[in-house]
């Protein structure tokens, strides 16, 4: 996935979008794809405590069984510039030529983390009760709305299926998704498993 900010890189110098130059960069592939009648959709990805370099971020400071620093955790103003950063990469990629993106919300990155309370241990608006603790994933399509127009198509990877200890009901699945419909997903995929989880999903080590 391409990070949003610098903080989002799943290891140093890992892809970022944030800037019109990187954007540019972008064009090459975009129109490679075009160019033989294809669409393609950016992966827009904040690594949160997954993230392998010292300046890891997340909804609280607790370090994943799998990652090497304890992330620090956001503040409020950080949460909001970080969903801002969200809708800008988005935004940056509509200009590079993609036909959409696609949010990361699942397999225990960022958006994951803050949905469960698991690693949510906040006591303000973005944390506590689960509808505080959606507040990051909805507002993050809201704002992407936003700034990509009606007709770029989003795509929502939601996580069905968390396999960690105090993740999410299927009931908070359910209602997340049509949540994430409301506030402009075109498409919803899905994910299942946070890497952390003991419960093998993925064929190759991450």
């Amino acid at each position: 996935g391409i990070s949003p900010n610098d903080a989002g890189r799943v290891y140093p110098f890992a892809a970022k979008l944030s800037t019109t130059s990187e954007a540019r960069s972008h064009e090459v592939v975009t129109k490679a794809v075009h160019d033989e009648g294809g669409k393609i959709l950016m992966q827009v990805l904040h690594a949160g405590r997954y993230a392998y370099h010292p300046f890891a971020v997340a909804p609280s400071a607790i370090k994943a069984p799998i990652g090497w620093v304890t992330p620090s955790a956001l503040s409020d103003s950080q949460v909001r510039q970080t969903i801002a950063d969200y809708a800008k990469s988005a935004a940056l990629a509509k200009r590079a030529g993609y036909d959409g993106v696609e949010i990361m919300g699942s397999e225990g990155y960022l958006i994951n983390q803050f949905i469960v309370e698991h690693t949510n241990k906040r006591s303000d608006d973005w944390g506590g009760s689960y509808a505080n603790r959606c507040r990051f994933p909805l507002e993050i399509v809201r704002e992407t709305r936003r700034a990509v127009g009606p007709d770029f198509v989003i795509m929502y990877r939601l996580s069905m299926l968390d396999l960690i200890p105090g993740g999410s009901s299927w009931e908070e699945v359910v209602d997340l998704a049509a949540q994430v419909e409301a506030a402009g997903a075109t498409i919803i995929n899905t994910g299942i498993g946070w890497h952390e989880a003991r419960v093998p999903t993925i064929a190759t080590k991450v």
